[in-house]
């Protein structure tokens, strides 16, 4: 028989074949799962990498917040003893600023108390009505200040326009222009007639006193005016060494200076835990993970080498496949079970040789 002829032998050489086929298959197989198994041992390592950078994060993140807020409520404590010094100090100062306005307007409020005395004693000695005597009057007859111009603008607003037409509008049946023009005409007519009639009935009896009582209204203005300036000059005083607030300063400057040691000291501890204390707890962190980590690494290591064997087996099985048996039996029955038909068929007596179990084959089982 012809050694190189594979066609030209029998069973021995389908099992030969056939073993060879399934140990293909088997390293094949075997591959497969070694690749299943690395892949699978990466998905940990990846999984385990992000769980332990997760578990760093969220550690640091915390520890770090814990120092932030051990040293935040000691400074909202401090803020808070200067905001209530603060409160005390202001109270403390506007009293002060109280009694010093207090103090330096009191002549003039004296003065100003003797003037109104002695305004109610000439209205009284000159028996002059008791509504000559008021603001309204002296703005209304006697003007001299701003304010009464604005009296006597509201006055006229009141008399000619709200009065006349809050009637015409809201009072009367119906809206019509001859009672508008009435209803000015009638109160022009009361209201300035009631106006001449009360100057006439006071300026030509009491206009002398009237006159001196102006004259003391006005000292009484001009008294105000300057207890008004010396008010604002006591406001816009920088210069509180008078109220006595030194305690209330000392104490604000003692608050200030352990607020910025406590700022000092939180930006050394941070400084110290991003620079030290982080890394300390990355290691230990770390350690409870690297340890898997490296074991699986390992393991992959050897799965590589031997995958990298097996892969050379399949490659040496495909091509001694390919070289030596599929030219001669064909790519199609180069299966462990066509193999067996064929064994089958040469054991039955349906053939002598593969060649002709092959002929058999495709003649009557495909």
């Amino acid at each position: 028989m012809d050694e190189g002829n594979v066609l030209a032998g029998g069973v021995d050489k389908l099992y030969e074949i056939q073993e060879a086929l399934l140990e293909l298959a088997g390293y094949r197989e075997n591959y497969a799962k070694l690749e299943a198994d690395e892949e699978n041992n990466s998905k940990i390592i990846k999984s385990l990498e992000k769980e332990a950078a997760d578990e760093v994060a969220s550690t640091v993140r915390k520890r770090r917040n814990e120092i932030e807020s051990t040293y935040d409520k000691q400074l909202d404590k401090i803020k808070s003893d200067i905001k209530k010094i603060r409160s005390k100090r202001d109270k403390r100062k506007h009293k002060k600023v109280s009694e010093r306005m207090d103090a330096e307007t009191f002549a003039l409020r004296e003065e100003n108390h003797r003037l109104k005395l002695e305004t109610k004693a000439m209205a009284k000695q000159n028996h002059v009505p008791f509504y000559c005597n008021t603001k309204l009057y002296y703005a209304l007859y006697y003007p001299g200040f701003f304010s009464d111009i604005v009296i006597i603008f509201f006055a006229l607003l009141i008399t000619l326009l709200i009065i006349p037409c809050g009637i015409y509008f809201y009072a009367l049946p119906e809206e019509k222009i001859p009672y508008l023009v009435i209803l000015y005409i009638a109160t022009v007519l009361i209201f300035g007639g009631l106006y001449l009639l009360i100057w006439n009935r006071t300026k030509e009896k009491h206009g002398g006193t009237l006159k001196e009582i102006r004259k003391l209204r006005h000292e009484i203005a001009g008294n105000n005016k300057k207890i008004k300036s010396i008010k604002k000059g006591i406001k816009k005083d920088k210069d509180e060494s008078v109220y006595g607030l030194e305690d209330f300063d000392d104490d604000i400057k003692r608050l200030d200076n352990e607020a910025a040691e406590i700022i000092r000291r939180k930006t050394e501890a941070l400084l110290t835990f991003d620079n030290t204390t982080a890394q300390i707890l990355t290691s230990e962190i770390r350690k409870k993970y690297d340890e898997k980590i490296a074991a699986l690494e390992a393991e992959n290591k050897e799965i590589a080498a031997k995958s990298e064997q097996t892969d050379k087996m399949v490659k040496a099985l495909t091509l001694k496949i390919a070289g030596e048996y599929e030219p001669f039996i064909g790519k199609d029955l180069m299966t462990p079970d066509k193999i067996e038909s064929l064994i089958n068929i040469i054991k039955a007596g349906n053939a002598s040789n593969i060649s002709e179990a092959i002929q058999f084959f495709r003649q009557n089982m495909m």
